[in-house]
């Protein structure tokens, strides 16, 4: 093939209408969602915004079916088909520029829309994981378009390409349904499609992506040999590409979590204090806002001094961390972080928030009462600094907290221990 001709069918045939749709319509539903503040489900971190493309996929990944369909019925709609077929030339030579154009096209399509959305980002850390995902999406919109292509070729109908489209949306929302209900499972990876946002942590787990990309290159194949069959009994072949890929790639999916999703563990890795003073560690994720944290943190474990075996160094976890809790450790939910505007509070609420439970994490049906009150004892008064719930809940702790300063100090302090114990043994934290 000659880069000459491949640069006329870039010109001339739809292979680029085709590739900027899939831009606009992607675009559009990034920043619609970002115009109306609600940016925060991809602008916060690369992996994010990735994820997200590949939930976008739900409509792209039909439209670039529709668009290889529309692109086969050139010679038809051009009353060139008869023609052609008493030329010499062979099917593949006539229509490899065509499958390459449009191949291109929607893969740039797919990769400015990453583009556009990358510059209203503020990442959280900068990373090279988000790139397989990527790289996935881009492959299954080209297998997308190329088996369009292939099928539109086998059924030259002006209904084909519209059909197609509105069977690839009902393909892909059925696991996305499905999947809400808990009704489907592993087969849900076998779509290009993600049916959940990814948060700062998570990930697609390695395995499922390379299950992934098996998948939709013998898929890619697929569609080329439909479009390269000179007759209906050579689409037959079609099968073999694809059967190839859905065997190399179930045993990679099965490998991999049942979601194929996972924890990202650079994301979640430990950045710690350097200064000397007792350490205050967070997430990688949330290291920009480690500064904010430490003062704050350092003043909890002050407070925390009077404790008997009192902890020395204060660590942000993620609810799901497996315990017990070690006794020296503060274990700081990272659920009071905000991906927009950082630590929920500042200052003196923040401390607050590390003193609730005497230093640990809500666990199971969390009291809330005893770890409001745990923090009261050590902060040394309520109501507590920063926001404050209903009134009818403020009344309630306020008469609670008069009951437990009546106690005898002895008393008080054997509560407020007993909370900590409860928290520093709880296997797994609120949200099981």
């Amino acid at each position: 093939m000659r880069g000459r001709i491949l640069r006329i069918e870039l010109r001339r045939s739809a292979a680029a209408i085709s590739g900027a749709l899939v831009a606009f319509f992607g675009i559009a539903g990034l920043y619609t969602l970002f115009l109306t503040d609600q940016g925060s489900v991809w602008d916060v971190q690369w992996t994010m915004l990735a994820g997200f493309q590949r939930v976008l996929l739900v409509l792209l990944w039909p439209l670039a079916l529709g668009a290889g369909a529309w692109l086969a019925r050139r010679d038809r709609r051009t009353r060139m088909e008869e023609l052609l077929l008493t030329t010499p030339r062979p099917v593949r030579s006539r229509v490899l520029p065509s499958a390459v154009a449009l191949g291109l096209c929607l893969g740039l399509g797919y990769l400015l829309v990453l583009g556009a959305g990358a510059v209203a980002m503020s990442p959280s850390y900068n990373h090279l994981g988000w790139v397989p995902i990527a790289v996935v999406g881009a492959l299954s919109l080209v297998a997308a378009g190329w088996l369009g292509l292939g099928i539109g070729r086998l059924l030259p109908s002006t209904y084909t390409p519209p059909l197609l489209a509105v069977a690839g949306v009902l393909v892909l929302i059925l696991p996305v349904q499905l999947g809400k209900d808990g009704g489907l499972d592993r087969a849900a990876l076998l779509a290009p499609n993600l049916s959940t946002n990814l948060d700062e942590v998570t990930t697609v787990d390695g395995s499922s992506s390379l299950g992934q990309s098996a998948w939709f290159a013998g898929l890619a194949l697929a569609g080329l040999v439909l479009a390269f069959a000179a007759r209906r009994r050579g689409a037959v072949l079609a099968i073999v590409p694809a059967l190839v890929g859905l065997v190399v790639a179930l045993p990679m999916l099965a490998a991999g979590p049942p979601s194929g999703l996972r924890i990202d563990p650079a994301a979640v890795a430990e950045v710690c204090t350097t200064d000397g003073g007792p350490a205050v560690c967070v997430s990688k994720v949330h290291e920009r806002d480690l500064a904010a944290l430490t003062g704050p943190a350092r003043r909890a474990l002050e407070l925390l001094a009077k404790l008997s075996d009192p902890p020395t160094s204060v660590h942000e976890v993620r609810s799901t961390r497996p315990g017990p809790q070690p006794t020296s450790e503060v274990w700081f939910d990272s659920e009071n972080h905000n991906s927009e505007s950082g630590w929920i509070g500042e200052g003196d609420a923040l401390a607050v928030r590390v003193l609730a439970g005497a230093g640990t994490r809500p666990c199971g049906q969390p009291g809330f009462r005893d770890r409001a009150m745990a923090a009261a004892w050590l902060w040394g008064s309520y109501p507590l600094p920063g926001g404050e719930p209903a009134p009818t809940v403020t009344a309630e702790r306020t008469a609670l907290w008069e009951q437990f300063r009546s106690l005898p100090a002895a008393e008080q302090l054997q509560r407020v221990l007993v909370i900590r114990a409860v928290g520093l043994a709880c296997p797994k934290g609120d949200r099981q």
